[in-house]
């Protein structure tokens, strides 16, 4: 019996998600250069040329991977922004954790959240990205970041902006050469640093 429409369909992005997944543990695994497509697909257990298929080349997987991330912190950033409650420092630690490890919700995600913040530090991805103008596409969560350290009351946006970034891009650095690196260590490291240098300079009431 032939699949209907709606099966094909969610059979094509189970397929697309396996190949992905696998890319992103590859790639962090032995660096975005020494993988190929080939390797991508015996992990995820397809094809030979369904990687190429579905994603065009190595770097239109890198690209959907990259774009993927991003789609996940700004849902989750809309999410943020609607609940009323939410405590004003939310948005600056989902955008560190983002950076860090993902948007982690199971260990297994944990596992490839962190494969994705790493390969998206990998030198030889960030010049794949760089040429084809991805970080201008994340402008946005820039300028969140930004919002985000003024709605904490930070007394100095920019530097505070300069310490997390230059914090995530070395910790991701570090990771990659070492695959124990303590990332979560690393964030509340990074976080407490600047909320309680936020917390010692805003005047009590």
């Amino acid at each position: 019996m032939p699949r209907t429409p709606e099966a094909s369909a969610a059979v094509r992005a189970a397929t697309r998600a396996r190949i992905r997944k696998a890319a992103v543990l590859l790639m962090a695994e032995q660096g975005y250069h020494a993988t190929t497509l080939r390797q991508v697909a015996a992990r995820a257990g397809v094809a030979g040329g369904l990687p190429s298929h579905y994603f065009g080349s190595k770097a239109g997987l890198l690209l959907d991977v990259a774009g993927g991330w991003r789609e996940r912190t700004r849902a989750a950033l809309a999410a943020l922004a609607a609940d009323q409650q939410a405590d004003p420092a939310a948005a600056l630690r989902l955008l560190v954790r983002s950076a860090l490890l993902g948007l982690d919700t199971s260990p297994e995600e944990v596992e490839e959240g962190r494969a994705v913040s790493a390969l998206l530090a990998d030198p030889q991805a960030r010049e794949v990205l760089r040429a084809a103008q991805a970080d201008e596409e994340s402008a946005d969560l820039l300028d969140s970041l930004d919002q985000a350290l003024r709605d904490c009351h930070s007394p100095d946006p920019e530097g505070d902006r300069l310490l997390l970034l230059a914090g995530i891009r070395g910790g991701l650095s570090l990771a990659a050469e070492d695959p124990d690196f303590p990332l979560r260590a690393l964030e509340e490291v990074l976080l407490s640093r600047v909320l309680r240098t936020h917390a010692e300079e805003t005047p009590r009431k």
